[in-house]
């Protein structure tokens, strides 16, 4: 038994506190359920400022759905395209709108990538030069979803 303890004893010297704390995984900052929430009634806010109809999906870093309204009014086959658009913007790690530029601009094919939708109103929230989470709209004009997800995006903090 003495022998027992003494041998446990010997490897527990060998653990040192950086071998303990080695991890194989890296933390991923994303957003939380409160601050998606936050972010969706505040787009609602500015839509209902600027008299849009909107869906509004809020998701993770991984293009996951965390928080979405869908406003009255706004029309059920919107609820696809703003889950979609933010699901876009968080797995690329960009806002949409640059997928949309590229197809129109230089003629790029990039609509046949799974996952990327090339259209307006998608686009990222960061934490310093991090993506934590991502808005995506749906049920108005390119350049008003756009809007939108810009001035929602920089109210993220």
């Amino acid at each position: 038994m003495k022998q027992m303890l003494g041998v446990l004893a010997l490897l527990a010297s060998f653990a040192t506190p950086a071998f303990a704390q080695t991890s194989f995984t890296a933390p991923q900052l994303n957003i939380t359920t409160a601050a998606a929430m936050d972010m969706a009634h505040y787009a609602v806010g500015l839509a209902e400022n600027r008299h849009l109809r909107l869906c509004i999906a809020v998701e993770d870093t991984d293009g996951n759905l965390v928080a979405f309204i869908r406003m009255q009014g706004a029309y059920a086959g919107c609820v696809e395209a703003s889950i979609a658009k933010a699901k876009s913007a968080a797995r690329f790690a960009r806002n949409t709108i640059e997928f949309f530029d590229a197809v129109r601009t230089q003629n790029l094919p990039i609509g046949f990538v799974p996952g990327i939708l090339p259209s307006a109103g998608g686009a990222v929230f960061k934490q310093g030069d991090t993506v934590v989470g991502s808005i995506g709209t749906s049920g108005d004009t390119n350049e008003n979803e756009q809007a939108l997800v810009i001035d929602t995006a920089k109210h993220f903090h």
